[in-house]
């Protein structure tokens, strides 16, 4: 790196929440580098878009142009970076990498208010598919998706959406407040849902959580199917991907904990 880029880089870091503007005399002294030197950097930074000249209030008086402070150009470099991670776009690929493996369907879901909806999902090759579809709402207490991320909610907040009526979708979707709440404590226990015609009659999914940087479970993951394929009895074939894939995709949204479920069946 070339030692003005090393400089340029240096004052940058300068600017913090603590200390978001900074003079020429301030800068100068703090970094070691002559005034000229400096003035020359912050010229070309400002010109840039990465800094600005900012007025600020001093004794009651606003001096103008006084400090410099981040500019408008490293928040579109921002928003650019949150674009580039966009949960779609980074889960892309490892459920593309479970279609190949096990050629069913793969799909993301995420929360809504009382529902779940599907934000992606990557198709199985096989002659007859799911009727679930990128937008699709279902409710958080049936399907194995949308219930992993009910299970990980506050107990509260659970009662208060599971205080509501169910409505009944297929010939399994769950009856009551107390079947989900059964079925809730297996998800916690066990780390993955699994469900069988409660949304779609003949339609099976074995869904695992991911979680976000605040260790929140924000998004589920899930294999879906058909019973001949995907049989509860047969669902250990499938987890250790899934897990493995869920815990890809919680580490590159900022999950930094150990993945609790990643190794479960290998301990087993």
């Amino acid at each position: 790196m070339s030692k003005t880029m090393e400089k340029g880089l240096q004052l940058l870091d300068l600017f913090t929440e603590d200390h978001p503007y900074w003079r020429l005399d301030e800068i100068s002294a703090y970094t070691e580098i002559p005034k000229p030197t400096a003035l020359r950097l912050l010229r070309t930074l400002v010109e840039a878009g990465f800094l600005q000249r900012t007025p600020v209030e001093r004794n009651g008086a606003i001096i103008d142009g006084d400090s410099y402070s981040l500019g408008l150009k490293l928040l579109q470099l921002g928003e650019r970076v949150a674009s580039g991670l966009e949960i779609r776009n980074i889960a892309l690929p490892f459920m593309r990498q479970l279609q190949m493996q096990f050629n069913e369907a793969v799909q993301l879901i995420t929360r809504e208010n009382n529902n779940g909806v599907y934000i992606e999902k990557v198709e199985s090759t096989r002659p007859v598919r799911l009727y679930t579809r990128v937008g699709r709402h279902a409710p958080l207490y049936a399907g194995a998706c949308t219930r992993t991320l009910l299970s990980f909610l506050p107990d509260e907040e659970i009662d208060a959406i599971l205080s509501m009526p169910l409505t009944n979708y297929a010939s399994q979707t769950p009856k009551s407040a107390e079947e989900v709440w059964s079925l809730i404590k297996q998800v916690r226990s066990e780390g993955y849902a699994y469900s069988l015609s409660e949304l779609e009659e003949g339609t099976v999914s074995i869904a695992v959580p991911i979680f976000n940087r605040h260790g929140e479970v924000e998004y589920s993951i899930s294999i879906a199917g058909f019973p001949v394929s995907l049989p509860k009895e047969n669902a250990n074939h499938f987890l250790q991907s899934l897990w493995e894939a869920a815990a890809n995709i919680s580490e590159k949204i900022g999950y930094t904990d150990l993945y609790p479920y990643r190794n479960a069946l290998k301990k087993s």
